[in-house]
């Protein structure tokens, strides 16, 4: 049965993975949610078997099977990033609450993380829909505290409010250093992570977005100046500390910072 129920989980995640897709394309696009399917590269309609998830770009070789044109590899590898991020969290979990709660934590990331990366642009409306969902999670999750949640938000919004600030200070000369989509994005992390967990992700979203930029410097696809996604790297952080937080807790001693502070604010 647990192989039949993962098999059922995989299917789900190609399937919210395939939406994604659709919706991050429809949305950079300001085209309908509903309607015909249609190619990316050309205005034909696709058939059931071109539109299935991973299968039919493996079908079709990469290329549209009715006009030729390259289909990007980033369409199936969300679908099956998706897929596999569904599959960990039924592992770890188990089927119940936090697990409804958590896939729909990892699809809105995953679909601000493909508005970022392919569209440079994160949607008020994906981030308002994410913190009320995380704001149901933290009332109906067994075990989650909602006041946790809340200073979640307002730690990673705070942090990121002056840092957006800070970055207008030192780079005047560049539109925008910081989005602010990103400060959005870093409350609605701290409503799905809470505190101490947001702390993580704060810490390492920076560490692979340097990573990401010294190597693309260094292939020199990009220069010094360059637009970088950056929330990509902080919807990684959020989704890793999300599936398996404890051995990122264990080794920044977030329980210890925790204790800390609650100590600071206890009479």
């Amino acid at each position: 049965m647990q192989l039949a129920y993962s098999l059922l989980i995989v299917l789900l995640g190609l399937l919210v993975g395939f939406v994604v897709n659709i919706v991050s394309t429809r949305l950079a696009a300001h085209r309908p949610m509903f309607g015909a399917l249609h190619c990316t590269r050309s205005p034909h309609g696709l058939s059931l078997v071109q539109a299935v998830p991973v299968v039919g770009y493996v079908l079709q070789g990469g290329k549209c099977s009715t006009c030729g044109k390259k289909i990007s590899i980033s369409y199936p590898l969300v679908e099956a990033s998706t897929a596999l991020l569904f599959l960990l969290l039924f592992l770890l979990e188990g089927f119940g609450v936090p697990f409804l709660f958590h896939v729909a934590y990892v699809a809105l990331l995953m679909l601000v993380l493909v508005l970022d990366w392919k569209h440079r642009d994160i949607y008020f409306m994906v981030i308002a829909a994410g913190c009320v969902i995380a704001l149901a999670g933290s009332l109906l999750i067994p075990g989650v505290d909602i006041w946790a949640e809340l200073l979640g938000a307002a730690v990673a919004g705070a942090f990121f409010l002056l840092a957006y600030i800070a970055a207008k200070l030192i780079f005047p000369r560049i539109e925008e250093p910081l989005g602010a989509g990103d400060v959005l994005l870093a409350l609605m992390m701290g409503l799905m992570l809470g505190w101490p967990n947001i702390v993580g992700a704060l810490l390492i979203g920076p560490l692979i977005a340097g990573a990401v930029a010294l190597i693309l410097l260094v292939s020199r696809r990009n220069k010094i100046g360059d637009f970088m996604p950056y929330g990509v790297s902080l919807c990684v952080a959020a989704i890793l500390l999300l599936i398996y937080p404890q051995p990122f807790a264990e080794a920044l001693h977030l329980s210890n910072l925790s204790y800390l502070v609650s100590t600071l604010f206890t009479p």
